[in-house]
């Protein structure tokens, strides 16, 4: 009986010890379902990247000079970038039936944000604090972000499946190449909506004039289109590089054509350096022509503002290759090309002679060089201009 009773005894402060730790735990458990759960600390996160990239000088370009860190800064700005997008996906997720438009919670997220640089950075230009412009494009989002003289692009959308079942939640989809491919001072970039195809998919162009802190600059043209089908993509669909000069007005080489974004047809400006430059402005301009009528981004037309003067350069540049076949296609003979290929140095400048004499209809002599003379006879065959002979002194 002793050991019968004692042993119940032992149950029966058993059971009531295990009854109290499930009660406080289905208490705490209670409790802790009514408080909303924590976040981190984003706030204050975002006060420190701004207090670092504070001690760098509002323009790489301007003062203090000599700093390495004020050019090279990227391991500062690319994480408020990032942590700016990832701000931008957690309120647009935050609530997601609120009536509410994506582009104004987007907005609100990013408006902290401004006002927290507006204080951390009160000591530069207001134009280097930290903004941002957004790109309603639904079903989509794009966002452009800048702070001192960079800026980037994010693009948010909801894929209709993640893990093969219905999405219902933003996500980050893409961003732009031209900020990780090198590093510059100095980089802007304009947004501009695309016709749709008949898909309806989302379509953009962003526009990268990027530069050191003199001299000539860089273009880059990237169009994008975002697919919601599956998981989602988002494609690339232009990609064109280019430059532009100190100024435009190159004597005997003006610019050609206009950047036109609206319509099915746009057109897409730039120059590049050649063999034929006089100084350091671009002599060889273009302008590219895509057709966005259909689901497939394509290729139209290319013009020049020289195309006289095109072969040349051209032939020049595949011979300092030594690339007959290439050097061929602008050649009106094997025998020219031959020569070319053969006698080309392998750096030809313009330098500051560059002389073109009309010889007769559609025929042009050419003399570029300042202590090399090279001279080239050109002929308009058709539709295109070739080189039609070529000799070296």
């Amino acid at each position: 009986m002793l050991n019968y009773a004692g042993g119940h005894g032992m149950t029966l402060r058993s059971i009531s010890l295990a009854l109290l730790i499930l009660l406080f735990t289905f208490s705490e458990i209670e409790q802790s379902l009514c408080e909303p759960l924590q976040q981190s600390d984003s706030a204050s996160d975002f006060q420190q990247l701004f207090q670092k990239i504070a001690d760098l000088s509002p323009d790489p370009c301007g003062p203090p000079y000599g700093r390495e860190a004020n050019w090279h800064s990227s391991d500062v700005e690319s994480p408020l970038f990032e942590q700016a997008a990832k701000s931008v996906t957690e309120e647009l997720n935050a609530t997601p039936a609120s009536p509410v438009l994506p582009r104004d919670r987007a907005a609100a997220a990013l408006k902290k944000l401004e006002r927290m640089s507006v204080e951390v950075n009160a000591a530069w230009p207001e134009e280097n604090r930290f903004h941002f412009q957004i790109l309603d494009l639904a079903p989509g989002l794009v966002v452009k972000m800048t702070i001192r003289t960079h800026a980037r692009f994010f693009v948010f959308g909801i894929p209709e499946e993640d893990s093969g079942k219905p999405d219902r939640l933003w996500k980050e989809v893409g961003s732009d190449d031209e900020s990780v491919e090198d590093e510059v001072p100095q980089s802007w970039l304009d947004l501009y909506p695309l016709r749709r195809g008949p898909s309806g998919n989302v379509r953009f162009l962003a526009k990268f004039i990027r530069s050191g802190c003199a001299g000539s600059i860089g273009v880059a043209y990237d169009a994008r289109e975002w697919n919601p089908k599956g998981s989602g993509s988002l494609e690339q669909v232009i990609k064109q590089v280019g430059a532009w000069g100190l100024d435009d007005k190159v004597p005997g080489f003006a610019q050609i054509g206009k950047l036109r974004t609206e319509g099915s047809l746009i057109t897409l400006p730039y120059c590049w350096f050649s063999p034929i430059d006089t100084w350091d402005n671009p002599s060889l301009c273009a302008v590219d022509t895509y057709d966005l009528s259909g689901d497939n981004v394509r290729f139209h037309a290319r013009a020049y503002n020289r195309p006289d003067l095109l072969p040349i350069a051209k032939a020049i540049e595949y011979a300092e290759q030594r690339d007959y076949p290439a050097v061929l296609a602008y050649c009106a003979s094997s025998e020219v090309a031959r020569r070319l290929v053969r006698d080309v140095p392998p750096f030809v400048f313009a330098g500051v002679d560059l002389q073109v004499t009309h010889t007769g209809n559609g025929r042009e002599r050419v003399q570029l060089g300042d202590e090399s003379i090279y001279r080239f006879d050109v002929e308009k065959h058709s539709d295109r201009w070739l080189v039609v002979a070529f000799r070296a002194e």
